[in-house]
Order: structure tokens, then C-alpha cells, then sequence
């Protein structure tokens, strides 16, 4: 069931869920003693709530008594404005702009995407046998029948994989040698087999979704960073000293020419833009990896513990209900359950519950375990 007070407890859970990952991944010794698989499935655990913002059944209301009922009550009660004769609270008004502005940037994010898109197919062909060859050698690695297209991009800044049923490399004007082709294609493909493509839709519609939450846009970045981090890992897997170096080398190319072009990279999956610094601790984490670990791995477990509690287990016991009346007479005997007691539907999923004529304590819908309190649709109603 959806209700605003279950939003709120879900996106200030999650937000803390997404400080902490950030202040993990801030330290490169703490994420060499996880397992980076693990971390991005936090991640991905994370932007699978945010999408599903349901009140669970067995939810615990936990009463806070100070600040947040006064300010509830004056967002709800409060009429701002007046359209067509109905009155909008400031609480609808917020929900309203929440609403425009999602549409407004989901329809702005189709956009992009489908530009991208299009442009992408009216590239020309990449026609170097060269190039054309490593990419059928590195897909027959991989032991998948997928079809790359490959095309050229003078405009492009770095190689990039788009599309999600029928995937496209794009490759910039950059002269390459076999062995550096040969790691750029292998990252491409390793990121559309991986399913980074679409998670990177994912991470925009939700920014789009939630575009007043700057965590949001913290948690896109991190599952960015860790994508990226993640195929590293897995190219290196097994390779020589040599070869990591020669990797290494690749990265470092590839970040310098960005330097010297700026293009729009919000759907580019893969070497994307980003300063040295950053490139710097991705060929960092990646020399200094070690295997995965008895010890790494129950890390890994305590950290996901944490994050699923925080995401899937407190939202869904845990609510923050504004109560407004005395903490001491909270367990005090309701009574005059003959027509004392009764509640007003506030259209979100929970009722405002009154007692003798006197606001008592709001609750969710799911919680209304008393079938003889009688539910009237506004105080209007009330006789």
C-alpha cells in the first residue's frame, strides 16, 4: 500500500543507505577488503526500492511527538491555493510539483535517448577489417551469438556501447593498435552482457523519478563508478602483469583524449568521461586487487546485512507517524467508542483519527484494525 509517511521513511532510509556506500567507496583499502559484487548489488537493491515505494503490511508506526507533527499538519491542512473550487494543501502542492516535474524530465530523458539513439544509426559503418575481426574474436571469448553493429563517431570522445535489444558500439576517430582495440571491444561487450546498459536507463529514469533528491544523483554516480570497477576487475581476472599494465595504458589513452573533447555522455555506458583522479583509482583498486577471500567475503555480507536493513527491512517495519497529543496519554483508554471515536480518510492511504471531537493520531490504512470506527471522507461530513 502507498502512503506519503511510508514515502518519506523509504527515501530517508535509503538516503542513508546511499551516504554510507559513498563513504565505502571514498576509501579504496575498504573496498579492496569487499567483494565488488557485492557492493553492487547494495547498490542495485538500492535503486530497486526507490522504485517500489509500497508500505508493507507489517509495518511498525513509531510516534514522534515534536517538530514533524506540527509540520505535517500545517503541509496537509493548509490551503494554499484555490483551482476550480477545490482547495490544494501545501502538501498537494509539493506532490504536484514532484508530479510535473517527473513528467516534465521523463519526457526530456525519452528525448535524449531516442536523439541518441537515432544518431547512433545514422553513424556510418565502422569498415576497418582490422577492428571488425578482434570484435568477432572477442564476442566468440565471450561464447555469445549477439550482433554488434560497429560505427564511427568523429564527434565521439571515448567508445561507448548503446542499445539495449539491438547493442551498438561506437568507436572515435582514434588510431588503436590490435592489442588496445582488442581491450576497448572486450570492455563494450562485457558491459552490455552484464546488463549495464540497461541498469544505466534505469539510473536516469530514477533521477528523472526523484529529481529533487540529490542522493539520488549520488547512487547513479556510484553505480556508474562500480560498472566500471566491475569489468575492470573482470578483464584483469587471470591476465599476466604484462597484460594489466597493457590495460592500464589503455585506460590512461582513452582518458586523455577525453580531454580535448566534450560530448553528451549521459547514456554512455563504459570509458566514460571522468577526471584523472577518478581513472587514477580505477587502475589503482585494480592492480591492487586480491582474490576473493573467506574474510572479504564475510565483509562483504556484514556491509550488504547493513544496507538490506536499511533499504528493504526498517521502510518496511519502521514508519515515522507525527502524533499530536501528550506522549503520556498515548496508552490512556480511547472510549467512547459510541461516537467519540471517529476518523477522516485523508485520500493517501491513511486516516486522521479523532477522539472526543479532538485530533488523536493519524495511522495507515493497514493498521485500522477496528471495523466499528466510522471513516467519513471529510470534517465536513462530520455531524
Amino acid at each position: 500500500m502507498f502512503s506519503f509517511l511510508a514515502l518519506v521513511s523509504i527515501i530517508l532510509f535509503s538516503s542513508v543507505a546511499v551516504v554510507l556506500l559513498k563513504l565505502v567507496f571514498r576509501n579504496n583499502n575498504v573496498v579492496l577488503r569487499l567483494d565488488i559484487r557485492f557492493l553492487m548489488a547494495c547498490m542495485l537493491l538500492i535503486l530497486l526500492r526507490m522504485f517500489i515505494p509500497i508500505e508493507s503490511p507489517i509495518t511498525n508506526n513509531i510516534p514522534v511527538y515534536k517538530i514533524y507533527p506540527d509540520v505535517y499538519i500545517f503541509l496537509r491542512d493548509v490551503s494554499l491555493v484555490n483551482i476550480f473550487g477545490f482547495s490544494i494543501s501545501i502538501l498537494e502542492l509539493i506532490m504536484l510539483i514532484w508530479l510535473t516535474g517527473a513528467v516534465i524530465a521523463l519526457a526530456m530523458l525519452a528525448k535524449s535517448y531516442m536523439g541518441l539513439i537515432r544518431s547512433v544509426h545514422r553513424c556510418p559503418e565502422l569498415e576497418d577489417e582490422r577492428i571488425c575481426k578482434i570484435a568477432s574474436k572477442v564476442n566468440e571469448e565471450y561464447g555469445k551469438k549477439y550482433s554488434f553493429k560497429l560505427v564511427k563517431e568523429e564527434a565521439a570522445s571515448i567508445p561507448f556501447v548503446c542499445g539495449i535489444i539491438k547493442p551498438v558500439i561506437v568507436m572515435p576517430e582514434l588510431e588503436l593498435t590490435d592489442k588496445e582495440a582488442y581491450f576497448i571491444l572486450k570492455h563494450e561487450m562485457l558491459h552490455y552482457y552484464r546488463g549495464d546498459t540497461l541498469i544505466k536507463v534505469l539510473c536516469e529514469i530514477l533521477k528523472a523519478v526523484y529529481w529533487w533528491n540529490p542522493f539520488m544523483y549520488m547512487l547513479s554516480d556510484l553505480v556508474s563508478n562500480m560498472q566500471e570497477i566491475n569489468v575492470d576487475f573482470k578483464i584483469v581476472e587471470g591476465l599476466s602483469d604484462l597484460y594489466q599494465l597493457e590495460y592500464s595504458q589503455c585506460l590512461v589513452r582513452v582518458a586523455k583524449t577525453q580531454q580535448h573533447k566534450r560530448t553528451e555522455s549521459r547514456w554512455r555506458v563504459s570509458f566514460k568521461k571522468e577526471s584523472p583522479s577518478s581513472t587514477h583509482k580505477r587502475i589503482n583498486l585494480m592492480l591492487r586487487n586480491m582474490e576473493v577471500n573467506r574474510k572479504k567475503t564475510v565483509a562483504s555480507i556484514l556491509l550488504s546485512v547493513v544496507i538490506l536493513s536499511l533499504v528493504v527491512l526498517c521502510p518496511n517495519v519502521i514508519v515515522f507517524e507525527p502524533y499530536s497529543i501528550p506522549e503520556e496519554l498515548i496508552d490512556a483508554s480511547a472510549g467512547g467508542r459510541d461516537g467519540g471515536i471517529w476518523g477522516v480518510d485523508n485520500k493517501d492511504g491513511t486516516y486522521d483519527i479523532y477522539l472526543n471531537g479532538s485530533y488523536y493520531k493519524t495511522t495507515s490504512k493497514a493498521e485500522m484494525s477496528d471495523e466499528n470506527i466510522k471513516i467519513y471522507d471529510s470534517l465536513d461530513d462530520i455531524e
